[in-house]
């Protein structure tokens, strides 16, 4: 059997309905049924009344004549007594012997009313019985005839209760409009107050789908002032929980891909060093250079399995940054060592060095500024297509100034201002290797870890320049500045 559902808003008027159409019924059985005894307990009074006064007309009328034969002369003058008391009271009257016979009727038709009251009257008693003759309801009231403590017979009064009956219709249809306006009005009520139930659980609901499918900064503002109110409170407050927690998720997310791009970008260095010293090694004679050549091929793949040390410490960590890990560092000797490792690839394309450098130590995390400046050789060496890269050295204002400028093409203006961008790979995209794009950006954060900075200028198809900043007064001490030129 298919469940039937219903809305909240229609189950409160339903059950608004319910409560008000048997309580309006309930009301209206009593309203009635009182409104029905009191007629007729009014017409019993009336009666009982009016029994006392014929009962003394008669007694007077036949104690007048003063016969003999009471009895007799009642007999007599029954007909005279029935018309009196009937056009007196204007309504149906009779008058019954000792007997229980019939001797006089003020209206003579063949219907039948004998019933138990005229039995009750005779024995001394006054009754009455109501009952519906014609669609009418008439009050059958019998009062017994004394005279002198003897029962003569019994007066009969056919009420009819027009008068009541006209009084119960009316007021039964003044109660089904009361009843009708009485539901309209309910109907009304209850869909304003269904409304502002219903209203407010409706916009929790839309806005519930909404932050079910990833809208998640929706509100929803209800002033009800009651536990709708309250729940819509705690609704905003889950929904701005779950934002935050599926925001922290996405940004964790970044940070593990930013994580494995920098580690991986910093693999790059000790491995272009490894394969570059390698490739120089069968070229060389000496056995000093080969010396040296091993020396260094051991040092960077020491520097190797310590990045790997660090990358399986970050993981259990549960870290997703690298480290800069800050010493005093010459800079001079870091250029050196970087042009060192990119030897046999300058050789290979014949590209010539020109070096202004001075000797500086800086704190610095050496490691990773090599790091960064055999990114910026690789760049120059991959892309440029030069044939000449100056390096030099200068101090300007508070900073140590490390700048690395070729002769090579140069960098369109629409890419100058994308090259920091992570992912971005607009420059000479002609060249078949291409790189992933990371490594400007990762030399961009690397910097500003050391609170400096990197920039760079070109002017397309003649030269750029790669600006590598150092703050001074914070973070290098000055032992020795030799040859410094402007």
């Amino acid at each position: 059997m298919k469940k039937i559902k219903l809305k909240i808003k229609t189950k409160i008027m339903l059950m608004n309905m319910a409560i008000l159409i048997p309580t309006i019924v309930f009301i209206y059985i009593i309203t009635i049924n009182n409104l029905y005894s009191n007629v007729i307990k009014n017409s019993i009074d009336f009666l009982t009344k009016e029994s006392y006064t014929t009962q003394l007309y008669i007694s007077n009328y036949i104690e007048k004549y003063n016969e003999k034969n009471v009895e007799d002369n009642f007999l007599s003058k029954s007909s005279l007594i029935n018309t009196y008391i009937s056009n007196r009271l204007r309504f149906r009257t009779q008058i019954y012997n000792k007997n229980g016979e019939i001797l006089e009727d003020s209206v003579m038709d063949s219907l039948s009313l004998y019933d138990e009251d005229i039995n009750n009257a005779i024995k001394g008693n006054k009754a009455y019985i109501v009952k519906k003759i014609d669609g009418n309801i008439y009050i059958l009231f019998s009062s017994p005839i004394y005279f002198k403590n003897n029962t003569l017979g019994c007066v009969r009064y056919v009420y009819c209760v027009d008068g009541g009956k006209k009084l119960i219709d009316n007021m039964f249809i003044i109660m089904g409009i009361i009843a009708i306006i009485a539901m309209l009005i309910s109907w009304l009520l209850s869909n304003i107050f269904s409304n502002n139930i219903a209203g407010p659980i409706k916009k929790l609901k839309n806005i519930s789908e909404k932050v079910a499918a990833g809208e998640y900064e929706n509100r929803i503002d209800i002033k009800s002032g009651d536990e709708i109110e309250d729940l819509s409170k705690t609704f905003n407050k889950m929904s701005y929980n779950i934002k935050t927690y599926i925001e922290s998720l996405k940004e964790e997310r970044k940070k593990q891909k930013d994580f494995l791009d920098n580690v991986t970008h910093e693999f790059k260095t000790p491995l272009t060093a490894i394969i570059g010293y390698s490739e120089l090694m069968p070229r060389l004679k000496e056995k000093e250079d080969i010396d040296d050549s091993l020396f260094y091929i051991k040092k960077e793949g020491t520097r190797l399995l310590k990045l790997v040390d660090e990358l399986l410490y970050l993981s259990k960590l549960g870290k997703s940054e690298f480290i800069i890990d800050k010493t005093r560092s010459n800079l001079k000797k870091i250029v050196e060592e970087s042009l060192t490792t990119m030897e046999p690839r300058l050789e290979k394309y014949n590209i010539e060095i020109v070096k202004n450098l001075f000797d500086i130590t800086l704190v610095i995390d050496k490691d990773k500024t090599k790091q960064v400046i055999l990114n910026v050789l690789d760049n120059a060496i991959k892309y440029s297509e030069c044939k000449n890269i100056t390096i030099s050295m200068k101090i300007e204002n508070s900073s140590i100034v490390l700048n690395i400028t070729d002769d090579g093409i140069g960098i369109k203006n629409e890419d100058l201002e994308k090259l920091f961008e992570p992912i971005y790979r607009g420059y000479n995209l002609n060249n078949e290797d291409k790189g992933n794009g990371l490594g400007l950006s990762i030399c961009k954060e690397i910097m500003k870890k050391q609170k400096g900075n990197i920039f760079i200028s070109s002017e397309y198809k003649r030269n750029t320049c790669v600006k590598i900043i150092f703050n001074k007064s914070n973070f290098f001490i000055q032992e020795d500045i030799k040859n410094e030129k402007n």
